[in-house]
């Protein structure tokens, strides 16, 4: 006895059984040579700038937190007055 079901021979499968040809893929681009990569890039980045900006933030705020922590509790919100009509 086999493990599939019996499939009836008109009964065809909405998906195909083999996956379709493909057509070529385009040629790949030329390969850039070592000493073309290795030159160095110039300046800094937007990206660089920005993120040392933050870290330089971070850091500050970190100090501050460090070197003046806040003294006493903190108060809780004014209650509001109700007026009188």
């Amino acid at each position: 006895m086999t493990q599939t079901p019996p499939v009836p021979p008109a009964n065809t499968s909405p998906y195909p059984i083999q996956e379709p040809p493909h057509p070529p893929s385009p040629p790949a681009p030329p390969q850039k040579s070592e000493e073309e990569w290795a030159e160095p890039r110039r300046g800094w980045s937007v990206g660089r700038i920005v993120g040392a900006a933050a870290g330089v933030g971070a850091i500050a705020i970190g100090v501050a937190a460090v070197l003046f922590p806040r003294d006493g509790k903190p108060q809780p919100p004014a209650k509001k007055k109700k007026r009188k009509n």
